[in-house]
């Protein structure tokens, strides 16, 4: 239930955003400030997604959402802070399904690495099953983006899809 009503929201605030940008806003997209920084809405085109992105003094700043351009669904929708991940980032399925919810994003400051790799950000992830029910839950370490090249970190619970507890794992 969490799940349509989440969808549905996200889905009325991209229709009022798409609405805006066709009553006169196409031509403030894409814009720089006096400093040569991306300002306001920046609508940028990609391989498979368009990304909807607001920016103030060249950073990312606010609503941020990508649409899957296969069958025009909504990807991903959270908030961003000076470039940073913040608030909460919800990651859907082509079908509008909620795949994992990311929170509580931090700096890694325990210099917690990975062989080679020191990840300089962690969050706490919850993935779902297609039905609604919590798959697995716990700390992901990244650099870039908790959907690439992210490691899991810690204790991590998994769940059978009834929502019983299945394992816990803990991952140094």
């Amino acid at each position: 239930m969490k799940t349509k009503i989440i969808t549905m929201l996200c889905f009325i605030f991209i229709c009022v955003a798409n609405l805006n940008a066709q009553q006169g806003y196409a031509d403030k997209i894409n814009q720089f400030n006096a400093k040569r920084q991306k300002e306001g809405l920046w609508v940028e085109d990609a391989k498979y997604f368009t990304y909807y992105t607001n920016f103030r003094n060249g950073k990312s700043n606010g609503v941020f959402y990508s649409i899957n351009k296969s069958n025009n669904s909504l990807s991903q929708f959270g908030e961003l802070t000076n470039g940073e991940y913040s608030g909460t980032f919800y990651m859907f399925s082509d079908y509008g399904q909620v795949e994992y919810i990311c929170k509580n994003f931090a700096p890694n400051k325990d210099s917690i690495s990975l062989s080679t790799i020191i990840p300089d950000t962690k969050c706490y992830c919850i993935n779902y099953y297609p039905n609604g029910s919590i798959e697995s839950e716990g700390t992901l370490l990244f650099s870039d983006s908790p959907v690439v090249d992210s490691f899991e970190y810690g204790e991590w619970k998994y769940y059978n899809e009834d929502g019983t507890l299945k394992e816990t794992k803990v991952f140094k």
